[in-house]
């Protein structure tokens, strides 16, 4: 159920994540964007924003690469990013979306061979960018 709860700092958050689509962000990343535009806010209200963002499907939450922090990204709607994994660059933190057509085929040989159902809403696959690469 999606919440009401709207206030100052929620728009903040959500318009520093849509300007941020394209990769993910740390909660002290928003944080500190935060206080540098002016908004005073505890890193506790930025975690609760983002558990109810998450929870209404407005932001997706991924574990970061070395398990020891949560990521957030931006859900943009018209993506259907349960529908597809994503991959994020290790060097520029760049997130491509993974929907094309082999995205089927993975989660068909996954299901068919591996008994395996693919989630894919909060899965990314980590390397490297054609650009990080040169």
């Amino acid at each position: 159920m999606a919440s009401n709860y709207n206030t100052v700092s929620k728009t903040r958050i959500i318009e520093y994540l849509r300007q941020n689509a394209d990769r993910t962000v740390r909660a002290h990343d928003i944080l500190l964007h935060l206080h540098e535009n002016g908004l005073v806010v505890n890193v506790t209200t930025v975690y609760r924003c983002l558990d109810r963002l998450t929870g209404e499907g407005q932001v997706l939450k991924y574990t970061a690469e070395d398990g020891s922090q949560a990521v957030y990204q931006y859900a943009e709607p018209d993506h259907h990013c349960e529908e597809h994994l994503h991959l994020q660059c290790v060097k520029c933190g760049a997130i491509f979306h993974l929907d094309c057509g082999f995205m089927d085929e993975l989660k068909h040989h996954a299901a068919d061979d591996h008994g395996f159902d693919i989630q894919c809403k909060n899965s990314i696959i980590y390397g490297l960018c054609k650009d990080c690469r040169k």
